[in-house]
């Protein structure tokens, strides 16, 4: 994390593994309990009771909910963020769509994602935090259009930094209908990513396995 203070120092670190084990069965209740009540609605004895420990433990670990909450965002704040672009030989469209759900079924599973609005509109160090891992998503998409701009396997006349920005909103807007729990087509979805990157004989050389030059970044 670029903020040290973004969750500030604990009252104490379990070093026993009994002690450990009440550590973790509270950040997975304050996970369970967020996702299913939401943040403000969520109390730190509600948490303790849930994990079957006394309020007391709860404040011996956390010295407040919203550290347990940045403890939970810090472990998994890169998995919430937009995929990395990687191609292998095959379809790109079926290896993007495959990525995608699997991407998107592992950060539904742990109830987080739907909360940073809610977070966000309420914590300006955590909302920078945020904004910069886009920021450096971003320049790593750029990166890679780079590679594939070099080995002449994107479309030739598009300006990469603008086709970056297009590509990171377009993931951000599948981001925020898997949020709001609407259906998502993610094969259509990756169809049109992977051509507004490939011309369609990168496509289907890619698909036939015929794209000798192309070894990955």
């Amino acid at each position: 994390m670029a903020h040290e203070n973004l969750i500030g120092d604990f009252p104490t670190f379990p070093k026993q593994q009994r002690s450990m084990q009440k550590r973790q069965a509270l950040l997975k209740s304050g996970r369970i309990l967020f996702g299913e009540k939401g943040y403000e609605h969520t109390t730190a004895k509600e948490i303790a009771a849930h994990a079957k420990v006394a309020t007391g433990t709860f404040y011996r670990y956390f010295s407040d909910k919203r550290q347990l909450l940045m403890s939970l965002i810090e472990d998994h704040i890169d998995d919430m963020m937009p995929i990395d672009l990687e191609w292998k030989s095959g379809d790109p469209e079926k290896l993007l769509a495959g990525r995608l759900e699997m991407h998107y079924h592992k950060i539904n599973e742990k109830n987080l994602r739907r909360l940073m609005p809610e977070i966000l509109f309420r914590d300006a160090e955590l909302a920078e935090v945020v904004q910069e891992a886009k920021t450096r998503m971003l320049e790593k998409v750029t990166e890679h259009l780079h590679l594939l701009h070099r080995k002449g396997l994107m479309w030739q006349d598009i300006e990469i930094e603008t086709l970056g920005w297009s590509l990171q909103s377009l993931m951000e807007k599948l981001q925020s209908r898997n949020d709001q729990g609407l259906p998502v087509d993610y094969q259509a979805f990756s169809k049109i990513f992977c051509r507004m990157l490939f011309p369609p004989e990168v496509i289907q050389k890619m698909r036939n396995g015929t794209l000798n030059e192309w070894k990955g970044p």
